[in-house]
């Protein structure tokens, strides 16, 4: 692993009025002396735990940093390290939870995609194609009794579920034709981030997946799959790429997971509290995420970002296709249970708005 040192001092938010400590050098702290942060919860005083994310100071999980303070009377503090093992390869988010495991970092702060390969394949359900395809499903599904018991699939190995969080919508980009019908798919390279779903699901579109690491160029893809905050951050657009208005594969849902050891430290009481501040982080998200990616889609219109529509046609064709994702999914059990209780809830969610830069 190399060493990033670009630390910066952490003031007070302007946004949240939380102390954050922005450690942008990974690789750096010692299980020890993180172990000694949590060592105030026996004796009164504040606990000050290491969270660590591979995403930039995002809005996708400030709520929950927030209500943290709030519900703890600052007797919790959460020092936080963004860009955690970001552009250091594809498997950026499984090393990031190599290091909750070890106990360099307390809490991490990730996408569920990576569970579904062999730690939680359950979680798989958040990210079923052309599932959850708007903000409103997202945050409804979270905010249901099953969204607690699926946080309980990432337990184990020295893995504690926290609470799962509302993120970023996902939708196709094609380099000269926009990926739009299975046809679109046929035989080209698409760029994904480390998911078996998405692996399976660009295959049975006809592509050939290939993972890449955060922020990585993609200008050697045929296409790649992306929300709008992070092809406007990367400057993606600069590829020439063109979206696909309305689709969304997926949902990126955030896992709070962090070190067992660390939170069993914590004691009863403080770990609910966590817990409870996840819960009450997951309403009203979505309308936070739509305005973030509504800022993101005023940047990359000015760019000169292009997008196409999917016709209806093609929309029921994609479905068609990838239900073979679904028949390999449903072979496990729980799996097909979230994704029966997942389907029942957001059946009569409207799906997200098309994107547009045309007013």
């Amino acid at each position: 692993m190399r060493s990033r040192c670009t630390t910066v001092a952490a003031a007070l938010s302007a946004t949240v009025g939380l102390m954050l400590l922005a450690v942008g050098c990974t690789g750096t702290a010692s299980a020890g002396k993180l172990a000694d942060t949590t060592q105030g919860s026996g004796t009164g005083g504040p606990v000050t735990l290491s969270l660590a994310t591979p995403m930039g100071a995002s809005d996708e999980f400030r709520d929950f940093l927030q209500n943290v303070r709030t519900l703890s009377h600052d007797s919790i503090r959460i020092s936080a390290e963004f860009n955690a093992h970001h552009e250091e390869g594809p498997d950026f988010e499984e090393q990031l939870l190599n290091d909750v495991q070890s106990g360099r970092v307390d809490l991490a702060a990730l996408g569920s995609r990576v569970f579904d390969i062999r730690r939680a394949p359950a979680l798989g359900a958040l990210t079923a194609p052309l599932l959850i395809n708007s903000f409103d499903a997202e945050e409804k599904v979270l905010g249901a009794p099953v969204a607690e018991r699926m946080i309980r699939e990432v337990d184990g190995g020295g893995l504690t579920g926290v609470g799962l969080l509302p993120g970023s919508l996902r939708r196709p980009f094609g380099a000269g034709t926009p990926l739009l019908g299975p046809e679109d798919y046929e035989g080209r390279t698409i760029g994904i981030q480390e998911s078996k779903v998405a692996d399976s699901t660009v295959r049975a579109l006809g592509g050939k997946p290939q993972w890449f690491g955060a922020g990585s160029s993609v200008a050697g893809f045929d296409g790649f799959e992306q929300q709008l905050v992070s092809v406007n951050g990367s400057r993606y657009d600069e590829a020439g790429m063109i979206g696909t208005a309305n689709v969304v594969l997926w949902p990126r849902p955030i896992v709070l997971v962090a070190n067992t050891k660390a939170i069993e430290r914590l004691g009863r009481d403080k770990r609910k509290l966590l817990e409870d501040a996840a819960r009450e982080a997951v309403h009203g998200a979505g309308a936070d995420l739509r305005e973030q990616e509504h800022r993101a889609l005023e940047s990359l219109c000015a760019r000169g970002q292009r997008f196409a529509a999917a016709s209806p046609a093609q929309s029921t064709a994609l479905r068609k296709a990838v239900q073979p994702v679904y028949d390999e999914s449903s072979r496990d059990r729980r799996t097909k249970e979230y994704l029966d209780t997942v389907t029942a809830l957001v059946r009569d969610v409207p799906a997200e708005p098309q994107v547009s830069c045309k007013g």
